[in-house]
């Protein structure tokens, strides 16, 4: 199958997930996240608003912000498709862009640059357990991860991993996978291969 088909197959399976089991997931990897050795060693740790059925981040950025995480959320630029982070201190200074997604408001927040954010927490939609991924098809993730040399690790339902994706040229693989049921430590994974 294509980058595009089993994209299309996951967006399509991710969208009859039961919203009791997607609370249920979301927690047991909030859960995970939080006691991950990387999280804890991190000051500043970046990622995204989810919009559902992504895994859900409201949680993660409530319970970061309770123990002092400053935490950093990306604007996407489309003419160039680069992100720029910025510092989120309250959910009001998020503001909907196109296809109802939330990001940063620039007039309320400060930028913040790759090499001040510790960790992070890059999306996507099916993965493998080296790290590599599929996302959303945009290409803005893998832009900036070629220029940022910070931890990486991917959120995801378990469901989400399979044995193996298609990799493109510029794709580039996260470190460590947290899903429900487990923690990959893609990095170990690809020295094995």
């Amino acid at each position: 199958m294509t980058k595009k088909e089993v994209r299309d197959e996951m967006k399509t399976r991710l969208a009859t997930l039961d919203n009791k089991l997607y609370h249920t997931y979301s927690e047991q990897i909030k859960n995970r996240f939080l006691i991950e050795e990387d999280v804890n060693q991190a000051s500043t740790i970046g990622l995204t608003i989810s919009a559902f059925p992504e895994v859900d981040t409201e949680g993660i950025i409530k319970k970061l912000w309770e123990i002092g995480k400053t935490v950093v959320v990306p604007k996407c630029n489309p003419k160039d498709r680069t992100m720029t982070f910025y510092k989120l201190e309250s959910f009001k200074q998020l503001e909907t862009v196109y296809m109802q997604l939330l990001e940063p408001n620039p007039l309320l927040t400060t930028s913040v640059y790759p090499n001040n954010i510790d960790l992070l927490v890059v999306p996507g939609i099916v993965y493998e357990p080296t790290g590599y991924r599929i996302g959303y098809g945009g290409g803005y993730y893998d832009r900036f991860l070629s220029a940022y040399y910070g931890q990486t690790i991917s959120l995801a339902f378990d469901f989400q991993v399979c044995e193996a994706v298609e990799r493109g040229n510029f794709d580039l693989p996260v470190n460590k996978i947290i899903t429900n049921c487990q923690i990959i430590p893609c990095q170990l994974n690809r020295e094995e291969v």
